[in-house]
């Protein structure tokens, strides 16, 4: 038996006050939790548009760059022998970038 304010407490009533404090404990984090991801997600809200817009007009450049690059080389294979040789060029910079992320995903600690 402890002594709390005065009387005395049975081990029941300690484990049951200890039980109500814990889900109280536990119900505050969670509070927290959500209030954290919350606030992440206001600021996602915002950056998350104008990070697919950059993707977007990067690719859009990459695109231009690829056919000013293909019309470049279409000087000395014509037209669709110059655009070809750019797809292919720029395909096997596509697969070298998927390689090194299978490498880096399958070396992954278990």
């Amino acid at each position: 038996m402890t002594p709390v304010g005065g009387k005395e407490e049975s081990v029941r009533e300690l484990i049951a006050r200890l039980i109500d404090e814990t889900k109280a404990y536990v119900k505050a984090e969670i509070g927290v939790v959500k209030s954290t991801a919350l606030a992440w997600v206001d600021r996602a809200k915002i950056a998350v548009p104008l990070i697919v817009t950059a993707i977007l007009l990067v690719q859009a450049a990459l695109i231009v760059l690829i056919a000013a690059f293909g019309m470049a080389l279409a000087a000395w294979l014509g037209v669709a022998g110059g655009l070809a040789v750019a797809a292919v060029i720029v395909l096997l910079i596509a697969g070298v970038c998927v390689g090194i992320a299978v490498s880096k995903v399958s070396k992954a600690p278990e």
